[in-house]
């Protein structure tokens, strides 16, 4: 088990270009193999649905090999595949392998280099900070391959389970990674203390695009923590890699957000997602998850894509990606899902067309 994990961990760090590439070393995850070429896809399984997080990790002249290997392997068992939150580098080889795509929503990802403070678009980021230096807080990294401290980890666990009681919707899991203090690997931790010593907010890191990048994966805070803890937790972060030479940030994906792309008619399916994302923000909170991100002024959006099995995006996809991502709650958000749908929607058979 051990040597696996360390196979994926070298795939990850030297091909690993999706932010969340990351997450295929998360305890959650099985792994395919290429046999032909060296590569990993990380998956999980719900019924006959396989969702693979982000894409195929491997050199880039081997992905259609290794997809072609992957599609084999679910052909054979008798399932159906959706990928989620997959870059746009190798959509146009999952549409000539007869993968049906569509937009998922957008990454907030950051040009290092030129990152700053500066100008209007960064003034409420700019307050947060300020706020937050007001207060008192200070930006720590701890390092535990380096030493472990117990105190420091004590203070992380006692942030992670306030932080735990105010979710509505548990803990998010295969797209979110875990703290992941039991084995630390290539995560980066940064937390912030207030005057009195007590951490009050931590932030976790994974590397990504050949460690040239670093993706703000988790990031935690007090319910009472001062306002601007999370926001100077990042963009401290954030400079101590641009020190280091690193070229890129990211928030990851804000999920659903604008689904519309220039030039081709929505499909339902975009349509109901647009209407998940306007209209069920008690559960999962999808608006003021991409403002929270809009407020750092990213350097771009990076579109992300759900790539699935033929040209049709099936109850059966939906259903797993939910599940698979959240697995309290499910029948209560779905059964209410449904109805708020065909109250307001009245689309019948929402699943029932092609992508266009």
């Amino acid at each position: 088990m051990e040597n696996t994990k360390q196979h994926v961990r070298a795939l990850v760090l030297k091909y690993g270009q999706n932010p969340a590439s990351y997450l295929a070393l998360e305890d959650d995850k099985s792994h395919f193999f290429g046999q032909q070429v060296d590569g990993v896809i990380a998956y999980g399984c719900v019924g006959n649905v396989i969702v693979v997080q982000g894409d195929p990790i491997c050199a880039a002249e081997d992905f259609c090999a290794l997809l072609s290997e992957f599609d084999a392997f679910c052909n054979a068992h008798g399932y159906i595949c959706v990928f989620s939150d997959t870059t746009d580098v190798f959509l146009d080889v999952y549409t000539q392998m007869g993968y049906g795509h569509i937009k998922c929503g957008e990454e907030a990802r950051f040009d290092l280099e030129d990152y700053n403070l500066k100008g209007g678009k960064a003034a409420r980021l700019r307050a947060d900070i300020n706020h937050a230096n007001k207060a008192g807080l200070t930006t720590y990294e701890y390092k535990p391959n380096a030493q472990r401290d117990e105190s420091v980890e004590k203070g992380i666990a006692v942030v992670s389970d306030k932080w735990m009681d105010g979710k509505k919707s548990g803990e998010l899991g295969f797209s979110v990674g875990g703290v992941g203090l039991d084995n630390p690997m290539d995560r980066r931790y940064f937390y912030a203390k207030n005057e009195a010593g007590d951490i009050v907010g931590f932030n976790v890191f994974i590397p990504f695009a050949g460690m040239d990048g670093y993706l703000a994966d988790v990031t935690r805070r007090l319910p009472d923590a001062p306002g601007g803890v999370t926001e100077k937790l990042t963009y401290d972060g954030f400079m101590v890699f641009r020190e280091e030479g690193k070229k890129w940030g990211s928030m990851g994906l804000s999920p659903l957000a604008n689904l519309h792309e220039e030039g081709i008619k929505d499909s339902a399916v975009v349509k109901m997602l647009a209407f998940i994302y306007e209209k069920c923000n008690d559960f999962y909170g999808f608006k003021a998850l991409h403002r929270a991100k809009e407020r750092y002024n990213p350097s771009a959006w990076m579109p992300g894509y759900y790539v699935f099995s033929g040209k049709m995006f099936s109850p059966h996809m939906a259903y797993a990606l939910i599940k698979i991502k959240n697995p309290n709650g499910i029948k209560d958000y779905m059964l209410g899902f449904l109805k708020e749908i065909h109250t307001k929607m009245h689309i019948p058979h929402i699943f029932g067309h092609k992508h266009e």
